[in-house]
Parts: structure tokens; sequence; C-alpha cells
């Protein structure tokens, strides 16, 4: 995969937090890398805005897909990401590239500026000509915040690019101590902020399930409910939003399934006054202040969701399934300083365990969790 037979090209894509989707955020900069012989360099850069879109549709969007998200991701490289499952966006966005360019990469590299942050804390500050100084402390709020309120379209994007390029090639050139680095990376991992997918299929079954490849699995030891996130505002409030989820185990049933119950809280700390229209966006909701979020609750596989409650409010919500899970969608407008609560109660299949896991959209401000499991029901 390092190019030691022959050399690999990478597409090494930036998710924006600021305006969300369910992997993370949407596909903004990227970068292309190349990796010879074990050594790895930065061959060229661009936007997923430069990739245009897609009419028709690409296919890969099977009609489950559609039913939860419409052609979107078929269209538009920023909402190929829309599903959890990274290896569907991942491949949609390796053929828009393919389309869009005429040239074929060996795989699709995601990662967040909240996992730069803990990169930046292994290897120091990184100067970005023109800009100033990246460091740990400050690049989450640089890249997510100070960039719209301070630069215009054209500097934001040359901001983003040559953040990439100095970071990256900083990596690269730096001498870093080896274990924290790998903790850095551990910890970006295990927290769904780096994934991987290869156009080598081979390879791509050798990384199995593992969280490096964010693949949402359709079968699974103990169940896990997901919780995820795409922006409904068509702007940049996502850097805002600070989500909460309680996870606990309930009762089990005769059938073997076991009840569970989500509570899931969405607070924003938006300013009421003072957004920059690149921050604001389309105004979706009326009040540019306030977030739409698209909140998508998946099931256990092979479970159910039952009933949703919107701040103590039985709440009308959205249904379809994918991959194997039951997934129910609900609109969630959010003003500054508000808290808006969320209450689901689902079902597990019939394997009868006390344990229980989230699957989340990775966050600018990470999540508060807590998950209370049982006895699994044969105790």
């Amino acid at each position: 995969m390092l190019g030691v037979t022959e050399g690999r090209e990478y597409l090494l894509v930036s998710q924006n937090l600021a305006e969300l989707r369910a992997t993370g955020g949407m596909f903004g900069a990227y970068a292309v890398v190349r990796a010879e012989r074990g050594r790895i360099r930065l061959v060229r850069q661009g936007t997923a805005g430069q990739l245009g879109h897609f009419l028709p549709p690409l296919p890969g969007v099977g009609p489950e897909m559609r039913a939860l998200y419409t052609d979107l991701p078929g269209i538009w490289p920023a909402d190929v990401n829309l599903t959890p499952h990274f290896p569907t966006a991942a491949a949609l966005y390796h053929e828009m590239y393919r389309r869009r360019t005429g040239e074929t990469v060996d795989g699709v590299l995601a990662t967040d500026p909240v996992a730069l942050s803990y990169l930046l804390a292994v290897t120091g500050p990184v100067e970005v000509p023109g800009f100033g100084r990246l460091t740990g402390e400050n690049v989450v709020r640089s890249l997510l915040s100070e960039s719209y309120l301070r630069l215009d379209l054209r500097r934001q994007d040359e901001f983003f690019a040559r953040s990439a390029a100095a970071v990256f090639e900083t990596l690269l050139a730096r001498s870093v101590p080896p274990k924290p680095l790998l903790s850095a990376f551990d910890r970006s991992v295990g927290e769904s902020r780096i994934l991987f997918w290869s156009a080598h299929p081979e390879e791509q079954r050798m990384l199995g399930e593992s969280r490096l490849t964010g693949v949402l699995p359709e079968r699974e030891a103990e169940p896990t409910v997901g919780v995820f996130l795409n922006d409904g505002s068509g702007a940049k409030l996502g850097y805002y939003l600070e989500p909460g989820a309680e996870l606990t185990v309930g009762a089990c049933r005769p059938d073997g399934r076991r009840e569970l119950r989500l509570r899931m809280s969405l607070r924003s700390s938006a300013p009421r006054s003072g957004l920059t229209p690149s921050v604001l966006g389309v105004g979706r909701t009326g009040d540019p202040y306030v977030a739409r979020t698209l909140v998508h609750v998946f099931s256990p596989a092979g479970g159910a969701v039952v009933r949703a409650r919107l701040d103590g409010v039985d709440t009308t919500v959205g249904s379809g399934t994918e991959r194997r899970r039951h997934v129910a969608v609900t609109t969630v407008d959010t003003g500054p300083g508000q808290t808006r609560n969320l209450e689901v109660d689902l079902l597990t299949d019939r394997s009868g365990t006390g344990g229980a896991g989230l699957r989340l959209t990775p966050t600018a401000t990470p999540w508060t969790t807590h998950i209370q499991t049982a006895s699994p029901c044969n105790q």
C-alpha cells in the first residue's frame, strides 16, 4: 500500500466538521498523495467544489439509500457521506474524481481538524505561509471558525490548501517521537476521525470491519445504536453544536429481544449575532442562526426503532433501512444557547446480550456519552 512494488496514489480528504455529514463533515479540500518505495509526497490539491456535480446521478446509490438520502450522494461530492457507511461514500468520491479528472487513485483517506489537533500536539506548531501558525490548541478553531469570520471565499480555500500541505510536509519531514505519534493516530482511528478505503478489493477485505474502514456492520456480536448527524441548514454552524448521548439497556422481552433507550441532546453555543454570510449560508430555517440537523438514529443490526420523543413530545419520524438496521430520521432545529433533547426507544435482535455500544458522527466538540449496561437475558 506504500508503493513498494509500484507507485500508489491516494485521495486525502478533509472532512469539514462545520457542515456535518454522517461520517464527520462534508468532503471539502482534498490532496493527492503519492507513495513510492515507501516514500510519501503530496502531488496536487483541489476542492470538492471543483469536481462539480453529476447528472444523471452516479450508480452506487441503491434503493435503500435513495429512500433515506434521495439521489444526492450520487450527484454532489459534498453529499457522498450522507450515509455513515464510509466504503460507500469513498467509492462514490473515487468515481467522481475519476470521471472529472480522468485519473484513478488507489484509495481514499479521510481525516478532520480534530485529528490534526492530535497530530500537532505531537509534532509541534506549523507555520502556514501567509496565514500564521497552527498549533494543537488553535487548529480546530482556526479552520472551522476563524477562517469563515476573517477570510473571503478565495482566501478560505487558499488557507485550507496551504494548511493541509504544511501539516503534511511537517509530519513527513520533522523528527517526531514514534510512541506519542502512534497514540495520536490510534486515538483518531478510535474516534473515527481517520478513515480509509482501498480501491483494491483484496486489500479492503484484509482491512475488514475495523474502525479504520468506517464500515457500518450488518452483523455484530454486541448491539450498537448509531446516531449520525447531517446538516440541514446549508451553513457552517456545526462548529457550535455540542452533542451528548446516553444509552440504557432495558428489559428482556419473551422473544429474546432487548429494550434500549437512547437519550440524545444537542446544544448550540452559537452567538446571536456577528457571524458572517460564510458561516450562515442559505439560512433554511428562516432564522440563519438556527442550526438545522437531520438526526439519523440507526437501530442495532436486526433490531428496530419503536418510538421517538423530541423535548418530551411524541414526534413523527421518517423511516427507512440501511445495512440491516432500521433508521429513524427527525429534524432538530437548535437556536443559540438552546438545548434540544431527543429520546428514542429501540429493540435489539434476539441475542439477549446485556452489553451495548454507540456509533456516532465525529464532531468539532466531542460527544459526552454514557452507556448503562445490564445482565444478559438468560441470567
